[in-house]
C-alpha cells in the first residue's frame, strides 16, 4: 500500500509524478531571435548571440528616427509588391565582412563608415537565409503572423534614409529590433527587421485613392523646373586650337546648324530638335521633328500634338550669340586656324551667319495646348 501511493527514491529521481514542463510557445520574436544565430553560423561561419528581441507595431516615421547612422539599409521584397527593410548596424556589417574576408572578427570596435555596394552585396547572403529560416519557423509552428512574414528576400541597398520614405508605404509595420554578440565578444552589434504589419491583400487602396495618387503624383513632377539647352553645333577640336582662341577669333558654322538645333538635357540626352530663327525682333527655337528637318511640330497631326500638349506649351529659348558681320572664310595657311580649311565658302556645307538669314517664324505661341 505504502509503496503504491508513494514512488521509490529512484522513480522520483527519474520525475515520476512531477506536472509536465512547461515550455514556452515559440513567438514572432523568439523566431527571429533563433533564425539570425543559425544564419551567421551557415552562411558566415560567424558565431552570434542575439539579445531579447524587442517587438512593436510601428510607421515610418518613428522608425526612421530611430535608425543608427551609418547603416546598411537592405530592402527586402515580398509577395504581391510589399517591401521591407533590413537594418545592420556598422559593427554587424563589419563582423560579418571580417569574418567572410579573414576568417576571424578583429576585437575592436570597427570604423564607422558608410556601407559600400560590397558590403551590401557580401551581406545579402546573410539577409535572405535569416529571413527564410524566421519565415520557416513561423510556418512550422502555424504562428498567426506566418502569412505576414513570408515570402522576403533580398531586394538592394538603399543609399540613405530618405529613399525609405520614397520606396515603402506609409503603413503599419512590425518591428523587431536587437542588439547581438559577433565573434564571441569581439563586437557588439544591433540589427533590426520591418515588415508590413499586415498580410498581403488585407491593404490595398481603392481605385479612386490610387487614381489621385497618381494625378497628385503627376502634377507634382510636373512643376518641377527643367533646364534645356539649345545647340547650334558640336565639333572635336584639339586642346592646342582651343589655347589659341582670343578675342574675335571667328567659327564657322554648318549652313545645317540653323535647321537642326538640339534642345538637351542637363545630361547632354537631345530631348527634341529645332530650326533657328526670329520672333519679334529675338532670336528663337522652333521645336520641330527629329528627322524632319523644319517640319514644325503642329504640322504633325493630332496624335503627335496631343503627346505633346501634355507637356509645357511652349518653348523659347534665347539664341546664342551670333555676330552681325559676315563671317569670312578661314585661311588654310593660318596657324590659329589649323584644321578649319575644310568649312570655308567652297564647301556647301559651310555657310556665313548674318541676322537676315534667320527667317521669321512667326507666332510661336501656336506650339502651345
Amino acid at each position: 500500500m505504502t509503496t503504491e501511493a508513494q514512488p521509490s527514491a529512484m522513480r522520483r529521481k527519474a520525475g515520476v509524478g512531477r506536472p509536465p514542463p512547461e515550455i514556452g510557445r515559440l513567438t514572432a520574436a523568439k523566431a527571429v531571435r533563433a533564425a539570425v544565430v543559425q544564419a551567421a553560423d551557415e552562411v558566415a561561419g560567424l558565431a552570434a548571440t542575439a539579445g531579447l528581441v524587442d517587438e512593436s507595431r510601428t510607421t515610418l516615421a518613428p522608425f526612421i528616427e530611430a535608425l543608427p547612422d551609418p547603416a546598411l539599409l537592405a530592402l527586402v521584397e515580398g509577395p504581391g509588391m510589399r517591401f521591407g527593410l533590413v537594418v545592420l548596424d556598422a559593427q554587424a556589417v563589419a563582423a560579418l565582412i571580417e569574418m567572410q574576408t579573414t576568417g576571424r572578427v578583429v576585437a575592436r570596435p570597427a570604423e564607422p563608415r558608410p556601407p559600400t555596394r560590397t558590403d551590401a552585396i557580401m551581406c545579402a547572403d546573410f539577409i535572405d537565409r535569416w529571413l527564410e529560416l524566421v519565415e520557416q519557423r513561423a510556418a512550422e509552428v502555424e504562428l498567426e503572423v506566418a502569412p505576414a512574414m513570408s515570402g522576403f528576400r533580398y531586394g538592394l541597398a538603399l543609399a540613405e534614409t530618405r529613399a525609405i520614405v520614397m520606396t515603402l508605404e506609409d503603413i503599419p509595420y512590425r518591428a523587431f529590433r536587437f542588439e547581438i554578440d559577433l565573434g564571441r565578444g569581439a563586437k557588439s552589434g544591433a540589427m533590426q527587421i520591418l515588415l508590413p504589419f499586415d498580410p498581403p491583400g488585407t491593404i490595398r487602396a481603392g481605385a479612386a485613392e490610387t487614381a489621385a495618387f497618381a494625378d497628385a503624383m503627376r502634377a507634382q513632377v510636373l512643376e518641377t523646373q527643367a533646364v534645356l539647352t539649345a545647340t547650334l553645333f558640336k565639333r572635336r577640336m584639339t586642346l592646342a586650337e582651343v589655347a589659341r582662341f582670343d578675342v574675335g577669333t571667328r567659327l564657322v558654322l554648318p549652313r545645317a546648324a540653323l535647321t537642326s538645333i538640339g534642345v538637351e538635357a542637363l545630361d547632354g540626352t537631345v530631348v527634341a530638335e529645332g530650326r533657328l530663327g526670329q520672333v519679334n525682333g529675338h532670336r528663337a527655337v522652333r521645336l520641330t521633328v527629329p528627322g524632319a528637318t523644319g517640319a514644325p511640330v503642329a504640322d504633325l497631326g493630332a496624335a503627335p500634338l496631343a503627346a505633346l500638349q501634355a507637356r509645357p506649351p511652349a518653348l523659347d529659348l534665347p539664341a546664342p550669340h551670333l555676330p552681325n558681320a559676315d563671317l569670312p572664310a578661314p585661311d588654310p595657311s593660318a596657324p590659329d586656324q589649323k584644321g578649319l580649311s575644310g568649312l570655308g565658302p567652297d564647301n556647301p556645307g559651310a555657310t556665313s551667319l548674318r541676322p537676315d538669314d534667320l527667317g521669321d517664324l512667326g507666332d510661336l505661341g501656336s506650339l502651345g495646348a
